[in-house]
C-alpha cells in the first residue's frame, strides 16, 4: 500500500513538471565558466531556454509545444549536440573533449534517437559503402558477388526501417528516421513513404519532419509506380489538343523527349520498334516534347520515324506536362495500364517490349 502511494505521488509530480515545461540540468567538462547555453531548435530560429554555465554546471528552464530535436549549444567552446526532448526533466552529463562520453537522460525521445543513430543508420551506412563498391569494381565476379552483398545489406536496412517504426509509431524520432531513408535512398518510394507514414500516430505526427514528409509524398507521388496518372490535355502538331485520358482502355507509354536530346534520340529506334510490335495489340505512345523550336521538333518527329501521338508547348524545360510530372531529365517515359495507373518508368532498350510481351498475351 504504500508502494502505491508513492508511485502514484511521483506520477503527480511528472504530470505537473510536463505541464509546467522543462529542465534540462548537467555538468559539462572542458565547457568555460560564464559560458552561455541555449537549447536551440535545429534550424536555429527558435531559441526554448538560455543560461550561464557556473563550474561546468548549468538549468535551463522552458516549455515546448512537442517533443523534438533540439541543439544544445554552447559557446565557449562554440560545441553543440543534439538533444530530443519534450517537457520533461533531462540530465545531461559529458566531457565535451570525449563526444562519446556525452550521456542524456531523462528523455524517452532522446533513447528512441539514440536507437536510430546506434543500431538503424549504420545499416545505411553500409548499403552506401557496398553501393559506392559496386559502382567501382570492374570484374563481373566482383559485381556479382557485391550485388548479391548489396541486395542482402539493403533488405536488412529496410527491416529495421519497418521495425522501428512499428514499435515506436508515436515516437518523435519516427518521422525523422522515415526523413533520413527517403533523402538518402535513390529509388525514392513515395508510395513506401505514404505506408510507413500512415504508421504514424500521436506526437510523431505533429513534428515538423512529419510535415514535411507530407509534403514530399504529394509531390513526389505524382509518377510514382503503383500511382494513378495525373490527366494533361496539351496540343500536338496540328494545334489540336489531346488529352491522355482518351487513351484509357490501352497500355499508354507516356515519353518525355526532345529533339535536342542525344540520348532521347538514341533511344528512340528501341521505342519504335516496341510500337510497331505492340501498335495494334491494345498498346499506344503519348510522347510530350520539351522542345521549343517547333521546326526541330516536327523534322525529328519525321527522321526518326515515331509514327504516333505527340505533344508539345514548345517551353523547353518549362513544359506544363513535364513541370505536372516534375521531369528533371530526359529520356524519361511511363508505363500506364488499361485503368490508368503507372506500372512502370524508365523502361530503357529492350526492357520495354519485355514489360509489354509480359503484359500483353
Amino acid at each position: 500500500m504504500k508502494f502505491s502511494f508513492f508511485s502514484f505521488f511521483f506520477f503527480l509530480i511528472t504530470i505537473v513538471n510536463a505541464q509546467n515545461g522543462f529542465t534540462v540540468t548537467g555538468n559539462m567538462k572542458g565547457i568555460k565558466d560564464n559560458s552561455k547555453v541555449f537549447l536551440v531548435s535545429v534550424d536555429g530560429n527558435d531559441t526554448l531556454a538560455k543560461g550561464t554555465v557556473k563550474n561546468g554546471s548549468f538549468n535551463l528552464k522552458g516549455k515546448t509545444d512537442i517533443a523534438d530535436s533540439h541543439f544544445l549549444v554552447f559557446t565557449e567552446p562554440d560545441t553543440k549536440w543534439v538533444v530530443f526532448s519534450g517537457n520533461e526533466n533531462v540530465i545531461i552529463n559529458g566531457d565535451v573533449s570525449k563526444p562519446g562520453s556525452v550521456q542524456v537522460t531523462g528523455s524517452a525521445s532522446h533513447r528512441d534517437y539514440e536507437e536510430f543513430m546506434y543500431y538503424v543508420k549504420p545499416l545505411n551506412d553500409y548499403v552506401n559503402y557496398f553501393r559506392n563498391q559496386l559502382g567501382i569494381a570492374t570484374r563481373q565476379s566482383q559485381k556479382d558477388s557485391l550485388g548479391i552483398i548489396l541486395n542482402t545489406t539493403y533488405n536488412i536496412y529496410q527491416q529495421a526501417v519497418d521495425q522501428f517504426v512499428a514499435r515506436k509509431g508515436s515516437s518523435p524520432v519516427s518521422p525523422l528516421l522515415l526523413q533520413f531513408w527517403y533523402e538518402t535512398d535513390p529509388d525514392k518510394d513515395a508510395i513506401l513513404l505514404e505506408k510507413r507514414l500512415s504508421f504514424l500516430n500521436g506526437e510523431a505526427t505533429k513534428t515538423k519532419y512529419f510535415l514535411a514528409l507530407q509534403q514530399l509524398v504529394a509531390a513526389d507521388k505524382l509518377g510514382s509506380v503503383g500511382s494513378t496518372a495525373v490527366d494533361f490535355t496539351q496540343n500536338d502538331q496540328n494545334g489540336k489538343p489531346v488529352k491522355l485520358s482518351q487513351f484509357k482502355g490501352k497500355y499508354v507509354l507516356v515519353d518525355f523527349w526532345a529533339s535536342w536530346c542525344g540520348p532521347c534520340r538514341l533511344e528512340n529506334p528501341n521505342v519504335v520498334k516496341a510500337y510497331n510490335q505492340y501498335k495494334d495489340k491494345n498498346f499506344t505512345i503519348l510522347s510530350v516534347s520539351l522542345d521549343q523550336d517547333k521546326s526541330n521538333w516536327l523534322k525529328a518527329i519525321n527522321d526518326d520515324k515515331l509514327n504516333w501521338n505527340h505533344v508539345s508547348d514548345l517551353q523547353y524545360w518549362n513544359n506544363a506536362v513535364a513541370r505536372t510530372y516534375n521531369i528533371q531529365s530526359i529520356p524519361q517515359n511511363f508505363l500506364i495500364d488499361p485503368n490508368g495507373v503507372i506500372i512502370a518508368k524508365n523502361l530503357r532498350g529492350e526492357d520495354l517490349a519485355k514489360k509489354l510481351k509480359e503484359l500483353i498475351k
